[in-house]
């Protein structure tokens, strides 16, 4: 792979899960990889889909995952291949139904938009007359190409607008001020794994009212380690073993609705830590609203270990309390499910 032809490839999907996918294929791979990847686009839009299952008139759509790559080894000569991993959506919601465009890129440049910005040009127009196919089968004769084709090419430009993790936009973001609803530690190891999740008491009315503006404490608990763990298959698949990934940033939106995870970890002596906060935007109704700067900074001092860990939670939410919601195992999720969901 060279340079920024690690972009993976660009998926389609509707409302019915059906994904329509234009794999690039930038290294000889295996029949068996390729079909892997291709696979890939469901798995990488399967959370959303739950959302909406699970609450219906609310759908929720991932704008944007972003994950840093650690080096396992430091001699390795792949070290330089990638810096950040991206998965970027971008929805088109319409009487017509929804339908989502996903780009999946790994990338040795953050900053470097218009290269990455030309590169993804070559997949927007195969996407487009994929779409084109696909609206034409659903439609029939309610076909309208010139209303299509300005959706179509307006998704597109908001998709390379989308800075893929740039300063312009992250300055924009840290303007707004942002209610912690939940909290996520979580700790690696080679022998060892957990996560677990802090957030209101059950009774708390807090809890409930949050739930307007969260796709659900369940999906939010997966998100982080469902993902890592999607990316770290996504990188088996083009053999890159010597990196790992850890979450930087997650955004949903939902009509108006927009909302955060962010996270903050450190490695040391091959244990990592992780700490991440599920922030919503600015909304009526909350006190204790900061901005993202204030939560990296907390989350940095939890994992410095220079403040204490209770004390620096209830700064960031003095409503929070030391109940740890287990996120991986199946019973325990169903617990926090039908204790927090509700």
């Amino acid at each position: 792979m060279n340079n920024i032809n690690a972009i993976l490839g660009l998926f389609f999907a509707d409302q019915n899960e059906m994904v329509y996918d234009k794999i690039k294929i930038s290294e000889d791979l295996t029949e068996d990889r390729e079909n892997n990847l291709k696979m890939l686009s469901f798995k990488y839009l399967g959370p959303v889909f739950l959302t909406e299952i699970c609450n219906k008139g609310n759908p929720w759509n991932i704008d944007l995952v972003e994950s840093a790559l650690i080096l396992q080894n430091q001699g390795s000569h792949n070290e330089k291949m990638f810096q950040s991993f991206f998965n970027i959506n971008t929805s088109n919601e319409s009487e017509d139904g929804s339908v989502n465009l996903s780009a999946l890129i790994a990338s040795p440049y953050t900053e470097d938009i218009k290269e990455i910005a030309d590169e993804l040009c070559e997949y927007i127009l195969p996407a487009i007359i994929q779409g084109k196919i696909v609206e034409e089968n659903f439609l029939g004769s309610k076909f309208k190409y010139s209303k299509f084709i300005q959706k179509e090419l307006t998704r597109g430009l908001n998709l390379i607008d989308y800075s893929l993790g740039s300063s312009r936009k992250a300055y924009w973001e840290e303007q707004h001020n942002y209610y912690c609803v939940g909290l996520i530690e979580r700790i690696v190891s080679k022998d060892f794994k957990s996560s677990n999740l802090i957030t209101f008491d059950k009774e708390n009315l807090l809890r409930k009212k949050c739930l307007e503006f969260i796709p659900s404490y369940y999906i939010m608990a997966i998100l982080p380690d469902y993902y890592e763990k999607l990316i770290d298959e996504t990188l088996e698949l083009f053999n890159v073993t010597t990196i790992y990934p850890n979450i930087k940033l997650i955004k949903l939106h939902s009509h108006e609705k927009k909302m955060i995870y962010l996270e903050e970890y450190v490695v040391d002596k091959n244990i990592k830590r992780s700490y991440g906060v599920i922030l919503i935007e600015d909304t009526e109704g909350f006190n204790d609203l900061n901005k993202i700067s204030f939560y990296k900074k907390n989350l940095r001092l939890i994992l410095d270990r220079n403040k204490d860990v209770q004390d620096t939670i209830l700064k960031i939410n003095p409503n929070f309390r030391f109940k740890r919601w287990d996120t991986l195992s199946n019973e325990s999720l169903n617990d926090l499910e039908a204790n927090l969901d509700n």
